[in-house]
């Protein structure tokens, strides 16, 4: 092999060893405690972006007995988060948020590392099991 096919070979593999420790990370990650913060959000109606809620932590709101030291860690999260969703249930979720549903973001999260969210709740069901059981309400009452 000459020299420029050794280090054509290991640029090839080095994006791949370089996503393995990434998604390695990440599993790892979301091992971490489970807490539940609450937020509320609009709908930005940004066109060029694609369709997402913003969404900013309630820390008045939240339960902060669930933390280490029974105290919010309100630094350790960031201000706003962008929840990505499909635009067919956007409408069924921005109205969960205008309404007085309970809306809560579930993170992955341990001291010193950064969280990492892993589901948006309504009244303590998962946003997919909401929307789904909306459109069963919806499709039954027609």
């Amino acid at each position: 092999m000459t020299k420029f096919t050794k280090i054509c070979i290991l640029l090839l593999f080095l994006p791949i060893i370089i996503l393995s420790v990434q998604m390695l990370r990440l599993s790892y990650m979301t091992t971490f405690s489970k807490v539940e913060i609450a937020v509320r959000g609009y709908d930005p109606k940004d066109f060029f972006s694609g369709y997402y809620m913003r969404l900013q932590p309630d820390w008045q709101n939240t339960d902060c007995a669930q933390f280490e030291n029974k105290e919010c860690p309100v630094k350790d999260f960031k201000k706003v988060y962008d929840f990505y969703i499909r635009l067919e249930h956007s409408s069924k979720l921005s109205s969960a948020l205008l309404s007085n549903k309970n809306v809560v973001l579930e993170f992955s999260y341990k001291t010193g590392y950064e969280p990492i969210i892993t589901d948006l709740k309504v009244d303590g069901v998962s946003y997919k099991n909401f929307i789904t059981d909306k459109e069963t309400l919806e499709n039954s009452k027609k």
